[in-house]
């Protein structure tokens, strides 16, 4: 039986420096021999001139900057059909998490990784090694979960929407889940692991750690994003248990909330020279019509919502913010392109539309850091969360746009929130 020691060599590809690091110090303090690369095609050429015979196991992410890493896993199984894959990645498509476990992945871990569970998973996979790799039933029956998956996203948001699924206590079990999977990896998992590494660094003469400017660069980095997904949490948490206090204001309110966040997002509109547009809107109905909220988490998920817009829409682009009544309620949407060509086309499928309100649920990666998002898939499913608790709904649509002569497929976050009684 093969363990970890110091005849384990492992080759690492992974192209965020950070995260490369940390796997690089976890391997090692382990025992093992590591060879790291940045991209697809270096990591390919040394596989070929060493045949793999040295290695025993590999360990990849999907997103590269020279390629795709089930391409990659495509190549290697051509050359050698007995090494273990790990693949570790932010997706979490679950249709693309199927089409990378039938090409003979042993494992898929999407990020953040508890450091503990990634040494598990390669000591299984180690020890269970034969000579020729023979997809089990095992490895059959992840393939089955996944798909299983997603088909309970389906019928959950299709018993939703019928109104004879208890939301609320999926919710609160759900939230309690994430909330401690999060803690043990990025942030506060990523603290946790350098405290360790750091333990391992050289002493000065008076005891003390001669700490590594990267690494200190990494804690304090994660120490504000740490922040940051607790705070989110805990908002998400005053919300699913009841802790917001609701009043009862006018729409004009709404109107210049609005006016208030637009200003707010002045400087990152900046960022990719992007134009927030709020139609002017006049008459005696924006003070007769009412309707219950709490002021600063409306202004939250406008923020998020704004946010989520300008990362994901293309530069020099148009940001819509429309506002409609009904003798019901308000109807408030968010209009937006897509940045990515092919959704620009195409849109993105209904079954993904319902998703994205998923926590931890992701279409992309993150396309522009410097907007300050958590990119944890969190942020649009505290949105709904919030809305509904406003007594309102949020959908996400494909509009096609037809004003320019090309036609263009945009997307809408479509939010309704009814009038109080007393207003209808």
């Amino acid at each position: 039986m093969e363990t970890l020691n110091s005849l384990t060599r492992v080759i690492l590809l992974e192209d965020d420096p950070t995260i490369s690091i940390l796997y690089h110090g976890l391997l090692q303090k382990k025992g093992m021999e590591v060879t790291s690369f940045a991209k697809k095609k270096p990591a390919i050429d040394f596989l070929t001139e060493n045949h793999l015979q040295n290695q025993n196991i590999l360990i990849t992410d999907l997103q590269l900057p020279d390629g795709n890493g089930l391409d990659f896993v495509r190549e290697v199984r051509k050359v050698n059909k007995q090494i273990p894959i790990v693949v570790i990645t932010s997706t979490e498509d679950p249709k693309q998490i199927i089409e990378v476990m039938k090409e003979d992945v042993q494992e898929y871990l999407i990020k953040p990784v508890i450091p503990t569970e990634l040494i598990s998973r390669i000591e299984y996979q180690l020890s269970n090694k034969k000579d020729e790799y023979i997809h089990s039933d095992y490895e059959r029956e992840k393939i089955l979960s996944l798909e299983k998956l997603l088909e309970w996203y389906s019928y959950k948001n299709t018993r939703i929407q019928k109104g004879d699924f208890n939301s609320n206590e999926l919710n609160k079990n759900l939230f309690y889940g994430l909330r401690t999977s999060l803690a043990q990896g990025a942030g506060l998992g990523v603290i946790t692991e350098l405290i360790d590494i750091i333990k391992t660094m050289p002493r000065a003469e008076n005891g003390g750690v001669i700490l590594d400017p990267d690494i200190l660069k990494i804690l304090e980095e994660n120490a504000v994003y740490s922040k940051k997904v607790l705070d989110r949490f805990s908002e998400i948490e005053e919300v699913i248990f009841d802790r917001i206090k609701l009043e009862e204001v006018s729409v004009i309110k709404l109107f210049n909330e609005m006016l208030k966040v637009k200003e707010e997002i002045s400087s990152l509109l900046q960022l990719k020279d992007q134009v927030l547009v709020i139609p002017e809107y006049k008459g005696s109905n924006l003070n007769s019509k009412m309707f219950k909220w709490n002021s600063e988490y409306f202004r939250k998920i406008l923020y998020e919502l704004l946010l989520n817009a300008m990362r994901f829409s293309k530069p020099s682009s148009k940001i819509f913010f429309l506002i409609h009544f009904d003798s019901d309620g308000i109807y408030l949407s968010t209009i937006n392109s897509y940045a990515d060509e092919e959704s620009a086309k195409i849109g993105i499928s209904n079954r993904f539309l319902e998703l994205i309100f998923e926590p931890f649920f992701r279409i992309n990666q993150n396309v522009y850091d410097q907007h300050g998002s958590l990119d944890f898939g969190i942020g649009l499913s505290f949105v709904k969360q919030t809305i509904e608790k406003f007594g309102g709904t949020i959908h996400a649509l494909n509009l096609v746009d037809h004003t320019n002569q090309t036609k263009e497929t945009k997307i809408e976050f479509k939010m309704y929130f009814p009038y109080s009684s007393s207003a209808k």
